[in-house]
């Protein structure tokens, strides 16, 4: 044993250590190899990592930008003619999709595939196929467009673009009316038109309507067409536009209206006249307003068949019966009110007026005289009818009139000797309507 302790020993004390120094351990210190190694690898991934989210992010963002300028929808475009169709955008105003809402505008649309398309070059694509179709022609041209955007200044260019290339189209020649509109869409307002089966567009038309005339509904107006609606619009409704004339050649005309109610109301010319378009009861109508010998004069006129629906006259309230001076105004000092107010009424005016209705009688009565009798009581009862409404409405005239001199007299606006004056006038004028009245039982074989 004591022979391998010592060899053991010896093998011990036989080992050379190396010279430790501080200084040369600190210099080595970095030379831990698998350490240094580890902490570079981990630096090394978020590196990458880093650098792989960065790409991500950019490819999003990259991808939303061309999203919202390629596939998002920025507008919508309804166009109603018959044909109700819409047209979705993009914010390059390329076409997204165009929709048929009804079955004429599949057979506008068969065919077709407009997606990618400026807008414009979608607009004459779908106008051109309408015409091409007959849903436009000259007793029907109008065609109303709705621009839907959040951005109301975004909404107004589009309009406007889609205008001047539709105005081009009428300055080549062809008979267009366009209306257009930028309205705002809501679920209340898409529920409401599907209710009526039109569109939204028509819809916010017919309620810029209902605003200018609160006598119509949503009931008579939701089956009217684009023109029709065009036609009751006029030249002021607010918050739409419209260019070129919507056709009439479906209806009698304006000028033919006024002649249609000068000739009923014996007139040749008036100072004032004006007709516009209406609807009333189911039909579209004139409605003619003129003004004759301080009288105004209301007629309603079938549109399509020229028939007289309805007439009024009454004295015009606007004229000057109470401006100017009296010829016989009495300067004496110790006047009564009456006379000293009568000196502000324009008697002149009054006299014309009574000389209107005198002239209008003998008229009438002339015309009775001539009248050649039907062999048929049916036309006869008819031609009895027709003089006897015109009789009966001027002598309710005569007294409408005779009632406000009446109350001038009780204000003090006329002296009695004037008053009884136009009175006995009056009564004159009463006396040839009986006389007429006579005549025409007597050459008609009826009375009332």
């Amino acid at each position: 044993m004591s022979k391998i302790k010592k060899k053991i020993k010896g093998a011990f004390n036989s080992i050379v250590l190396p010279d430790f120094d501080m200084k040369t351990l600190e210099k080595r210190k970095g030379m831990v190899l698998v350490k240094e190694e580890s902490k570079k690898s981990k630096k090394g991934l978020w590196i990458g990592l880093s650098t792989a989210v960065v790409a991500v992010c950019v490819c999003l963002f990259i991808g939303l930008g061309y999203f919202n300028n390629n596939m998002r929808v920025a507008s919508t475009i309804g166009i109603d003619v018959n044909p109700s169709i819409t047209v979705t955008v993009n914010k390059k105003e390329k076409v997204l999709d165009v929709t048929a809402n009804n079955d004429d505008a599949r057979i506008i649309l068969e065919g077709m595939d407009l997606a990618g398309s400026d807008i414009n070059v979608a607009i004459n694509a779908l106008i051109g196929s309408m015409v091409k179709n007959g849903y436009i022609d000259e007793l029907a041209n109008s065609i109303l467009i709705s621009v839907d955007n959040p951005n109301s200044a975004e909404s107004e260019a589009l309009r406007q673009k889609i205008v001047d290339e539709l105005n081009a189209f009428i300055n080549n020649g062809n008979n267009i009316s366009v209306v257009s509109q930028s309205i705002t869409s809501s679920s209340d307002k898409e529920s409401l038109a599907n209710s009526y089966g039109i569109s939204v567009g028509k819809l916010e038309l017919i309620e810029k309507l209902i605003d200018k005339n609160n006598l119509y509904t949503y009931e008579e107006l939701k089956s009217l067409s684009i023109n029709e609606l065009n036609l009751l619009l006029g030249s002021t409704t607010e918050n739409v536009t419209t260019s070129g004339t919507a056709s009439d050649k479906s209806y009698i005309g304006k000028d033919k209206a006024l002649e249609i109610a000068l000739s009923d109301a014996g007139v040749s010319s008036v100072t004032w006249s004006e007709v516009e378009m209406d609807y009333d009861d189911g039909f579209m109508t004139y409605e003619v307003e003129f003004t004759y010998n301080n009288r105004e004069y209301d007629y309603e006129i079938n549109a399509t068949t020229g028939d007289i629906l309805e007439s009024n006259r009454e004295y015009d309230d606007n004229a000057n019966i109470n401006s100017g001076s009296s010829s016989n105004s009495n300067s004496s000092s110790s006047s009564s009110s009456n006379n000293s107010s009568s000196s502000n009424t324009n008697t002149s005016s009054i006299s014309s007026t009574i000389s209107g209705y005198a002239s209008e009688a003998e008229s009438i009565l002339s015309s009775i005289n001539n009248i050649t009798t039907p062999s048929n009581r049916n036309d006869a009862l008819s031609l009895y009818r027709e003089w006897e409404s015109k009789i009966e409405s001027l002598d309710n005239e005569l007294d409408n009139y005779d009632d406000t001199l009446e109350r001038m007299y009780k204000r003090g606006e006329l002296s009695r000797s004037d008053y009884n004056s136009y009175e006995r006038q009056i009564e004159a004028i009463e006396n040839t309507l009986e006389q007429a009245e006579e005549t025409l039982e007597y050459r008609t074989g009826y009375d009332d």
